[in-house]
């Protein structure tokens, strides 16, 4: 009985199939939009824990809190840096095994005529032995911390302005020679950085701050101690609570969390979609009733019941649902692969999407779920359909 409705429903909707088209079209489109958002949100993921892990679990950043919280209207909370003396407080405490300091900021870059804002680093070759699986170099040598001309150039720097090892570049105003290239870390701003002994960053800047402060635990069983006797010292020396100490856990975590509410937004985009496509496979199947009233007058005067008769019209919405959903993650998948691309383009090798077997199971089912949703409505008006009345309608 089932399979003789399926069929029965397989043969009408191949018969009208401009409406079954249409039909369809928005259960794809609403599907392939779902696949394509929530891989984005997948691939934001995947990326995010690839990059802390090549940082490592022992690792724990102290930043000022400007770097991590916004007031309301966005405005940054405006913190002193951090000093050599902390520096050296912090190398004291039991459990760290190093402590690097680290300069950020943004300065004007003159190269071949071309002016442009970049970002602009000041570390230590110990820092770059610390972060070696991170910052490695495609080309040349890394500064030694004595120099003062000597940078090294993020990959986007590389491709975008064609740069090359003895190069010759000013950054607000001073001049530098090219030493190093690194090769593609795969986010933008890492990409688009100039890094340069944290001394003359600072020279050039004209301050003494440091930004950040990259700690070394001994274990990554230490690292949460370790964390807690940070604060505690750094407390006592600055007579305030305006920094914080994060893990590559707990950095890795509040980037994730921000990514998963990125994913429920678009997917609540993409679902706004399939809400249309239910609506329109809802009218389908009202249409079908109405022109299908003396059919189904028929098929009740003859025999069938108000079950069978449900059931030709509960399976048209599955085959609508399965077909649409097949098709949808198909399109999602290829969406999801021009957006990879583009992606990569602008932001770096580390943007990527992610389409796993779970998501395109889940596409299929919603497509189904939504479907059989839909023909709810129209089920109902078939069921109260009184057969003498259906054999009189013209």
């Amino acid at each position: 009985m089932y399979v003789e409705s399926f069929v029965y429903s397989y043969r009408y909707l191949s018969k009208r199939k401009s409406r079954t088209i249409l039909t369809l079209l928005g259960i794809i489109i609403g599907v392939a939009t779902i696949v394509a958002m929530i891989s984005i949100g997948n691939g934001l993921k995947v990326s995010i824990e690839e990059q802390f892990e090549k940082l490592g679990a022992n690792k724990l950043t102290v930043a000022p809190l400007a770097l991590f919280e916004f007031r309301a209207g966005g405005a940054p909370i405006k913190v002193e840096g951090f000093s050599e003396k902390e520096i050296e407080e912090i190398k004291k405490i039991d459990g760290v095994e190093d402590a690097v300091p680290y300069f950020y900021s943004i300065g004007t870059v003159e190269f071949k005529g071309e002016v442009f804002s970049t970002y602009i680093a000041g570390g230590t070759r110990r820092g770059a032995d610390i972060f070696k699986t991170f910052y490695r170099l495609k080309s040349g040598r890394f500064f030694k911390d004595y120099e003062k001309d000597t940078v090294v150039v993020g990959y986007r720097i590389y491709k975008d302005y064609n740069v090359k090892i003895g190069d010759r570049i000013k950054i607000n105003g001073y001049n530098f020679k090219i030493v190093g290239i690194l090769e593609e870390i795969g986010n933008v701003e890492d990409d688009s950085t100039i890094y340069m002994p944290i001394e003359r960053a600072q020279e050039i800047f004209n301050t003494k701050d440091i930004t950040m402060i990259f700690v070394v635990a001994e274990s990554e069983d230490a690292v949460d101690e370790v964390a807690k006797r940070i604060k505690e010292r750094l407390k006592i020396l600055r007579k305030a609570e305006d920094f914080d100490v994060l893990t590559t856990k707990q950095l890795a975590e509040q980037i994730l969390s921000i990514t998963k509410t990125i994913t429920f937004v678009l997917s609540g985009i993409a679902a706004v979609s399939l809400i249309v496509g239910g609506i329109i496979v809802m009218n389908t199947m009202l249409m079908n009733v109405i022109e299908r009233t003396k059919e189904i007058g028929i098929m009740k005067a003859i025999g069938a019941t108000n079950i069978g008769v449900l059931r030709i019209f509960f399976a048209e919405s599955v085959i609508i649902g399965i077909i649409g959903g097949i098709i949808g993650v198909s399109f999602g998948i290829v969406l999801s692969k021009i957006i990879d691309f583009v992606g990569k383009n602008y932001f770096g090798s580390s943007f990527k999407t992610v389409v796993t077997p779970e998501l395109l199971l889940s596409g299929v089912l919603i497509s189904v779920f939504i479907s059989i949703l839909a023909s709810l409505y129209p089920a109902y008006k078939i069921a109260k359909l009184n057969p003498v009345e259906a054999l009189r309608y013209e």
